[in-house]
């Protein structure tokens, strides 16, 4: 089992012994980065028409692994609001979401809809193509991120985490 602290303290206390996942979490986020503008293009597009919100506060939650990259990368997770699952999130704005997609939740940054997905797919050339392929990459970025952090923590404290 683990929680927020043990991850933050974790990486306090071994930054020495992290740089590699240090190293990994900043190419995630590169590729997060990379991949907004195409996501942001069928968001802005598929959204603010569409009545059925689908940024609710279920999304909005870090897992383990969020933790995990957040704390690599030094930064502080947000805090949140008590609401309930199915209501809109709490940082969805008129304009869309105000956290920077390379600190939102995994959650949140790889729900696509179907009316979003449909929108992606029918882009023009190779886009959507090459968003599936970056995509792809960013997946297996974040599977080696985890590994490399569990690897470490298992091996400097002699038990699991997440």
């Amino acid at each position: 089992m683990y929680t927020a602290g043990n991850i933050e303290d974790f990486f306090k206390d071994h930054k020495e012994d992290l740089h590699g996942v240090a190293d990994l979490a900043r190419k995630v986020k590169a590729k997060i980065a990379a991949l907004d503008p195409f996501i942001q293009q069928h968001t802005s597009a598929v959204c603010p028409g569409c009545r059925r919100i689908c940024c609710i506060n279920r999304h909005a939650y870090y897992e383990c692994d969020d933790l995990i990259y957040l704390y690599a990368l030094g930064v502080k997770p947000h805090t949140f609001e008590q609401r309930a699952d199915e209501e809109p999130c709490q940082f969805l704005t008129p304009s869309g979401c105000k956290l920077n997609r390379t600190i939102r939740p995994s959650g949140c940054n790889w729900y696509f809809c179907s009316r979003l997905f449909d929108s992606m797919e029918r882009s023009p050339g190779t886009a959507y193509a090459d968003f599936d392929r970056s995509l792809q990459e960013l997946a297996d970025l974040w599977i080696e991120l985890g590994a490399e952090f569990r690897m470490r923590f298992r091996t400097i404290k002699g038990y699991e985490v997440g």
